[in-house]
């Protein structure tokens, strides 16, 4: 055996790629949950990695044939993947999602700098500095410019989502074989390096944007997984607001008898009657809630405007309202609580914070002109709203679990075929629905519609 050669692999081949590796993982596992004792379980995975590869060198030193040169590499990817999940507690797929990302984002680094050196500019610049700073000096601009742009564009992403439950396997397996491919297309042009430079050019660009491909169907997969979880969280919201409708529905079907009863009590007072002080007191209870009800002809919005209408008697605010409830008999009772528990909610909110208590007011209009309908309220506001994508941003300090409201709103608006347009300007915010009144037939299809 070539001892030699050995330590030349060692040094010059495997011992960069398993820190060009290793830093790219980290680029990716950073926000995973790791396990108990992960400095000790790090430090020794390392130690295994760098043990591995020299034994490694040694294999390739005495097997010297492309295939298993990168089937060596492959092994290198394999053992950092064992040391990934001796340090994170998370399920193998996660973490091989992540290995794969890696290892395309180092293999795509690693092509940009053999392009640059087949086209000469690595020469150029070693007839300023010498070849081996100037190797050095391309390659690392060549590593951290991909690295960067993977983090910013990709990586930072995934602690916001729950990669355990990606279900794309297929995309993983394409992934993988693309990737493996492309790592047996350079191992066998490595052999014929100078030999082919137009064939070389081909090979690495194509490897370069296979790279790309792998990584824009990783980044894809990350859109869909946190669109469903958008769609699962709004669902959750749906069904939660159905509940909080029907319980808000009975407790003023409760008041409602309250207050029955109340003129029958009258009544007997008129009539000379004894009553009681705690009697006069329940009177005076139920009355007050009885005067916050409201009549639009829509029982649903009825249900939202006298819950939210002593709200907004609790906290001094002037709430005026002109709502053609008749017009919004299309939709859903769940999904009418939902868009308007979430559009008072949030006007609500705003305003308790507005210092001026004559600028505490909130203006809510629903008006039906031709066949569209048009759904307005708003409010005064302290401060500065910012908007992100037409919406705006929540202020609550929780931004992983809180703007759902917004989103949940602007999906039934766009089920319904409408627009939902959001604004602050001068101190008030408003925001207008714009949604065509259905037919009957069409109406009753939208509401059979999940």
């Amino acid at each position: 055996m070539n001892f030699d050669l050995a330590l030349a692999h060692y040094l010059y081949s495997l011992l960069p790629f398993l820190f060009q590796i290793v830093i790219a993982e980290g680029i990716f596992v950073f926000g995973l949950k790791r396990r108990k004792f992960f400095i000790v379980r790090l430090v020794s995975g390392l130690t295994l990695c760098a043990a591995a590869a020299f034994l490694v060198s040694v294999l390739m030193a005495l097997v010297p044939h492309f295939l298993f040169g990168s089937a060596m590499y492959i092994v290198m990817f394999s053992i950092t993947l064992l040391v990934l999940w001796q340090c994170f507690d998370e399920k193998i797929g996660t973490l091989l999602f992540c290995g794969v990302a890696a290892y395309t984002a180092q293999n795509m680094a690693y092509r940009l700098y053999s392009i640059a050196e087949i086209n000469g500019l690595v020469w150029r610049l070693a007839e300023l500095v010498g070849w081996k700073w100037a190797s050095e000096i391309i390659s690392n601009i060549a590593l951290i410019a991909v690295y960067v742009a993977v983090f910013f564009l990709f990586a930072r992403r995934i602690k916001k989502y729950s990669l355990a439950r990606l279900h794309s396997r297929n995309i993983l397996l394409i992934s993988a074989l693309t990737l493996s491919v492309t790592v047996l297309l350079c191992s066998w042009t490595n052999n014929y390096y100078w030999h082919h430079m137009m064939l070389l050019t081909i090979n690495f660009v194509f490897s370069f944007l296979c790279c790309v491909f792998i990584l824009s169907l990783q980044s894809g997969m990350l859109e869909n997984l946190g669109l469903r979880q958008d769609i699962e969280v709004i669902r959750q919201m749906w069904r939660n607001d159905k509940r909080q409708y029907e319980i808000s529905k009975q407790s003023m079907d409760i008041v409602n008898i309250k207050c029955h009863d109340l003129k029958h009590r009258i009544k007997g007072l008129r009539a000379g009657d004894g009553i009681s002080e705690e009697e006069l007191e329940e009177m005076e209870k139920a009355v007050k809630l009885y005067d916050a009800r409201v009549s639009t002809g829509c029982i649903p919005l009825d249900v939202i405007l006298t819950e939210k209408s002593m709200q907004c008697q609790k906290s001094e605010i002037n709430l005026s309202c002109m709502a053609d409830g008749k017009s919004l008999s299309f939709m859903r009772a769940s999904e009418l609580y939902t868009l308007f528990g979430n559009m008072f909610s949030n006007a609500i909110e705003a305003v308790e914070k507005v210092s001026d208590k004559s600028r505490r007011v909130i203006d809510f209009t629903v008006r039906r002109i031709g066949d569209m309908l048009i759904i307005q309220i708003e409010n005064y506001f302290d401060g500065q709203i910012r908007f992100k994508d037409g919406l705006p941003l929540t202020s609550s300090a929780d931004r992983v679990n809180h703007g759902y409201g917004m989103k949940s709103m602007k999906t039934l608006t766009q089920k319904y075929g409408g627009e939902m347009f959001v604004s602050a300007d001068c101190d008030v915010y408003r925001l207008k629905i714009m949604l065509p009144v259905p037919d009957a037939k069409e109406a009753q299809e939208l509401k059979d519609v999940g």
